[in-house]
């Protein structure tokens, strides 16, 4: 399976128009997902259902994606990742986060459907891809100097911690208030960073001297 933060390469192939009109036609499958998955679960969508309903023949969908999960990996990220501009320049950590959920309570059935399916794990990795990323803006943010192996143990710890955050949330089906996702979150990274920074930089194995 692709990494969730790998650009699709049908995207880099050709350039202009051509590029344009593959993106259309994956948009339209990811569209198609999206709509079956309003009322059928993930498990049970087939290839010829997806096709039926975007208008589209079996070999154009294998043209662009390899199964169902592949497609389902690419409209994740095309609803989030793609516009990942839109909150890489954000500076406050909790608006990013915010973004996150939002997202998903906008997109509740689909983001539930997914959760209680077999590809529950692949929405957790795209989760967690995003939760690294805010959790390294924050160590980055702290204009300390970091190694590199102590920043992918910290965002390892506190991306998974914001994850685990999300797959309480949808477990109890979207029911807590989303306000209090982000206190908690709050509670975690609010200091708790600046402190494991100043652990590890007493660790040799994380390639800080004392």
């Amino acid at each position: 399976m692709k990494s969730v933060v790998e650009e699709s390469s049908a995207l880099k192939k050709f350039g202009g128009i051509v590029s344009m009109k593959e993106s259309g036609t994956k948009i339209k499958l990811a569209e198609a997902l999206k709509s079956l998955m309003m009322t059928i679960p993930f498990d049970k969508i087939t290839i010829e259902m997806l096709t039926g309903r975007a208008h589209l023949n079996r070999n154009t969908f294998y043209y662009h994606f390899d199964d169902i999960y592949s497609l389902l990996e690419w409209a994740y990220k095309q609803d989030l990742l793609a516009n990942i501009d839109a909150y890489t320049k954000i500076e406050d950590w909790k608006v990013a986060y915010e973004l996150i959920l939002d997202y998903i309570e906008k997109h509740r059935k689909f983001c539930l459907n997914t959760f209680h399916s077999v590809a529950r794990d692949l929405l957790e990795s795209f989760l967690y891809s995003v939760a690294s990323d805010l959790v390294g803006k924050v160590i980055k943010r702290s204009n300390r100097k970091v190694s590199i192996k102590l920043t992918e143990a910290i965002q390892n710890f506190y991306g998974w911690a914001l994850v685990m955050q999300v797959v309480q949330w949808l477990a109890g089906n979207l029911k807590e208030p989303k306000e209090a996702v982000i206190s908690r979150a709050a509670i975690m990274l609010t200091g708790g960073i600046d402190n494991a920074i100043r652990n590890g930089q007493q660790m040799h194995r994380f390639g800080q001297t004392k």
